[in-house]
């Protein structure tokens, strides 16, 4: 990798932490000793919190009847990290997105977002095994929305069973919470309260946890209620350089690639998580059990920064006093100029930047009430069913005021270091001047998402004879019926002060009082990257104004509604799915398979899919020259919909050898589904036109009232879903060896393969579409636009790797060393995709990119020590490079190829999208909890220790990489306290 990179975030060589685990124990755990036994004593050593909550887990993994991992709870219900994502990150072969999604590398999100299990982003949400998702126009669950403090334990199962709801090519993440009959039966209450504080963002914010709970005695029954309440702030900041693509340019007599100038700002982040879960439970008789529960987890989020974007496409430098690297990439320059493109030299105009002070506000809600009986009808005959209603909404909104700031004509960039350094020509810094700044637009976008589920499941389970081969049969049936209305109203750009648009020119000096501020960018990367300047910006004051229900009107900008939701602007979809299941336990008892004792389960899900999306196909109104002559067509929107009907027989087989008492041998296979999401199902589109500059050698003569400005025809673009898209099949192939020797030592090592067929794939398709053409004659006519669409590849993907990992307590050492213990994890991940379509710097169609959001390479090391009241852990976590969007913004467009000086019949016009990966990371945390008592713990959470910077990467250059971008984000510190009576 060149130098660009930079380092890996700490230069450390160790892998980070799986602190599988909690803080604190109960006091029946803390109790628990193990004994070694020599000729002539017995130690005793004696188990806390964290370690027990480890055996917990391992105990469970050990149990299972798939190839599972485990997160596991205090009994305060208290997850070892700030969220569902940190505590997922530090599992065998899971990995998080540290940005706000997979698709958008240019907004970071410290506590992460997407979850990718092996490599793939098809992870199955479940609460208490049941389906749950975030509506937001996908299928899954937000993982970051969910409250940490609600949930007893985390399982992730890695192969399926028959009788696990389907869906998960990658696997399934199960949120367990706690019911009244898990406690020790008595009354029960614990809390916690804590404070977290970053050092970017200079801010300290509460947060703190509830939990009650009691059983009574009903007569011949028992009746439990249990009810927990969490609340929990947090905020932060990041701040952001990032560079334009690195374009094509002749330099003396030599292609090299410039950049087109660079961007910076910061992104602030507020947010506030809200949980509330009760759970009652009736048992009238020791054969019946019935349980309600509601689930309600709320998130607020909160974004505000500002931004600069510095941007030329026709930016040069001198080669006699620049470097490059060996693939041609500009490392560094004293004068980065605007050239003139008929001479190649500085032709003396400023560059003439954008900008942007924005804010958004994001609101989801997730609730969850189901109803459950389990009845054991009979010693062997089991029943167990629920009834299900989850309502989910997601509202968002944001608002940008755009500045339009001149840079100097000029710049010296340096990209040697491990951070990029800009600086301005000494006297030339104008940016706070007011005088030359300009009001340019302002941009506003809502979105309204809204879902529910009604679901029913009955499942059976018949006992047979104990000493026969099949011990058991179980089958069963669910229904659900999902339904999602998605509002966008797109992103409504409109012009200020433009001149051109009939308003005068307002420079923000003629501001009103408040409407703007000097942005200094104090501690900007902690005083590590030199920038260009203060520059003077629209305000957070003038942009928190904005009144999202309300009329506005801004500097000369036309009055109108915000958020204008139009009814084109509604996309509604339904998926309804029917599904019977039969699956059979086996146990070969005293019959042994090669010298191995063997049991396991082999069964089948036929599963009835129905989907239906309907919405609305939109054209805008573009006037154009095409074949020499002035074209526009009728705006306007028609209805569309679509959909599918499939079944799916989805087997699925699991046996366990056991080799030796302490080894098991685990071999798998079965079939797994995801849904395509609603976002990619949306019947609805959009249609645009792409143009390029006159070019007198191939377009003729210009039309009457054209200039050499004017956009010229190149291809019409599509942008809309498939609902006609069908499932994804994955076929899994499992191997796991699993070693228990004790309780201070485990290990395992996995291998697992996955063929994936119907591969969802990105990138310009053919597809009609109807237009009415007005100019230059009246006439409809069925067109062919090429645009980014999705479609099911007729190629399989193909996924395959293993996963290796282990802890161990050295309680044998002398005290006080008796305490420590290590546990790390290592997953190594090889992949092959069908391809999602990306335009390479020369706008040649690649399509080998590698499986959206797969690192090749995840590990995760922690130390630990379990000593007396004492826990403490040291956690390092690790991912390599994987690619996060083949069209992402900023990365894609058009620019122009002058291979010698000259007028514009000598370029070439080269249409690109290049793919942006996530680059390789590393984070160090630390956590120690003392417990002065069994009632009380303090614990102290430090995360980030070692300042780890987040980079992205920008490829299709022919093999070669460079940088794209740099973020750095707060050291956090959380302090709290937790009792337990």
């Amino acid at each position: 990798m060149r130098r660009a990179l930079g380092k890996t975030s700490s230069g450390l060589a160790v892998g980070s932490a799986l602190m599988i685990g909690l803080t604190v124990a109960s006091p029946a755990q803390a109790q628990q000793s193990t004994t070694a036994s020599t000729a002539d004593s017995i130690e005793e050593v004696v188990v806390t919190g964290r370690r027990a909550a480890l055996e917990s887990a391992t105990e469970r993994k050990r149990e299972s009847e798939s190839i599972i991992d485990s997160v596991v709870a205090d009994e305060a219900g208290m997850l070892p990290d700030n969220s569902v994502t940190e505590v997922l990150q530090r599992v065998s072969g899971v990995s998080i997105v540290r940005f706000a999604s997979l698709g958008d590398p240019d907004h970071f999100s410290a506590e992460g977002s997407g979850v990718q299990v092996r490599g793939l982003s098809g992870v199955a949400g479940r609460l208490n095994g049941r389906e749950v998702f975030s509506a937001s126009g996908g299928r899954g669950l937000s993982w970051g929305d969910v409250t940490p403090e609600l949930m007893q334990a985390v399982d992730v199962y890695k192969t399926a069973t028959a009788n696990l709801i389907e869906g998960g090519t990658g696997g399934q993440i199960d949120l367990r919470t706690k019911k009244p009959f898990d406690m020790d039966g008595n009354f029960h209450i614990s809390g916690s309260a804590n404070v977290n504080y970053g050092d970017l963002s200079e801010e300290a914010q509460p947060g703190g946890s509830v939990l009650i709970t009691d059983t009574w005695e009903l007569g011949d029954g028992r009746f439990g209620a249990l009810v927990d309440v969490a609340i929990n702030k947090y905020s932060s900041n990041a701040d952001f350089f990032r560079m334009e693509p690195f374009y094509r340019t002749r330099v003396g007599n030599e292609d090299r690639f410039v950049p087109g100038g660079y961007d910076f700002g910061n992104d602030s982040f507020k947010r506030t998580r809200e949980g509330v879960y009760v759970s009652l439970q009736w048992e009238p008789s020791e054969s019946l059990t019935l349980s309600q529960t509601v689930f309600y987890s709320k998130y607020d989020e909160k974004r505000f920064g500002h931004g600069i974007f510095a941007t030329s496409q026709t930016l040069a430098v001198d080669p006699a006093n620049s470097t490059f690297d060996e693939d041609g990439f500009l490392v560094s320059s004293p004068n980065v100029f605007q050239r003139a493109t008929t001479t190649f030299l500085p032709n003396n105009a400023v560059i003439n930047a954008g900008g942007s002070s924005g804010v958004a506000d994001v609101q989801s809600i997730t609730r969850d009430i189901s109803t459950e009986l389990e009845w054991n009808i009979s010693e062997r005959f089991a029943m167990k069913g629920a009834l299900q209603w989850v309502d989910s909404t997601s509202n968002r909104w944001g608002y940008d005021m755009f500045p339009g700031v001149q840079f100097p004509t000029s710049f010296a960039l340096d990209l040697s270091g491990d951070l990029p350094q800009v600086t301005l020509p000494a006297g030339q810094n104008n940016l706070a001047n007011g005088a030359i700044s300009q009001w340019n637009a302002v941009m506003d976008n809502y979105q309204d998402n809204g879902g529910e589920l009604f679901a029913a499941n009955v499942d059976f389970d018949f006992a047979l004879s104990e000493d026969k081969f099949f011990r058991s049969i179980g089958f069963g049936a669910r229904y659900g019926d999902r339904s999602e209305s998605d509002w966008n109203s797109g992103y409504n750009w409109t012009a200020l002060g433009a001149g051109w648009n009939g308003s005068p020119i307002v420079r923000l000096a003629n501001s009103r009082s408040g409407d703007t501020e000097v942005v200094d960018w104090d501690n900007f990367f902690r005083g590590e990257l030199n920038l260009p300047g203060a520059v003077l910006m629209p305000s957070m004051n003038a942009v928190g104004r904005f009144d999202p229900y309300g009329d506005h009107r801004f500097y000369g900008g036309a009055p109108g509604d915000a958020f204008r939701l139009r009814p084109w602007d509604l996309t509604e979809s339904t998926t309804k799915n029917t599904s019977l299941y039969a699956l059979v336990r086996f146990d070969g008892g005293e019959r042994k398979f090669l010298g191995m004792e063997y049991k396991g389960n082999i069964g089948a899900r036929a599963v009835r899919i129905e989907n239906f999306s309907s919405g609305f196909f939109q054209t805008t109104a573009t006037r154009f020259i095409r074949d020499g002559q002035w074209t526009s067509f009728v705006p306007g929107f028609y209805a569309v919909s679509g959909g599918t009907e499939t079944t799916h027989v989805l087997p699925s087989v699991n046996v366990t050898f056991v080799p030796a008492e302490d080894v098991q041998l685990r071999v798998a296979y079965n079939e797994t589904m995801d849904q395509p999401s609603f976002g990619a199902l949306r019947a609805n589109g959009s249609l645009g036109v792409n143009t390029r500059p006159y070019n007198p050698s191939t377009d003729g003569p210009l039309p009457p009232g054209a200039t050499a400005q004017s956009p010229v025809f190149n291809f019409f673009t599509t942008d809309s879903g498939n609902p006609y898209l069908q499932p994804v099949i994955s076929h899994n192939s499992d191997v796991s060896l699993e070693w228990y020797p004790s309780r201070e030592l485990s290990a395992h090592v996995s291998l697992f393969h996955k063929s994936i067929d119907n591969w969802i794939t990105y990138g310009q398709q053919q597809q009609p579409v109807v237009l009415t053409f007005i100019e230059p004659t009246q006439e409809t006519v069925n067109d062919v636009a090429s645009g980014t669409n999705v479609v099911n590849s007729p190629d399989s993907a193909t996924v395959k790797g293993f996963e290796i990992g282990g802890r161990i307590f050295f309680d044998k050492l002398p005290a006080p060393w008796n305490g420590l213990g290590f546990e790390a994890n290592y997953t190594l991940i090889d992949s092959k995709n069908p391809g999602d379509q990306y335009f390479d710097i020369d706008g040649i169609a690649r399509f080998d990119a590698p499986v959206q959001g797969l690192s090749k390479t995840n590990y995760n090391a922690t130390a630990l020590y379990e000593k007396g009241p004492l826990s403490v852990r040291v956690a390092w976590s690790w991912r390599s490079k994987y690619l996060q969007s083949t069209n992402s913004n900023g990365t894609n467009g058009s620019y122009r190829y002058y291979p010698v000086p000259g007028a514009q019949t000598v370029s070439v016009f080269k249409d690109i999208a290049l793919p942006v990966y996530g680059g390789s990371y590393g984070q160090l945390d630390f956590g120690t909890t003392y417990r002065p008592s069994k009632q009380v713990a303090l614990s102290l959470e430090l995360s980030n220790l070692t300042n780890s910077i987040t980079r992205t990467i920008q490829g299709g250059y022919a093999g070669a990489e460079n940088i794209r971008s740099w973020y750095v984000a707060d050291r956090r510190a959380n302090l709290s306290i937790r009792v337990n009576f």
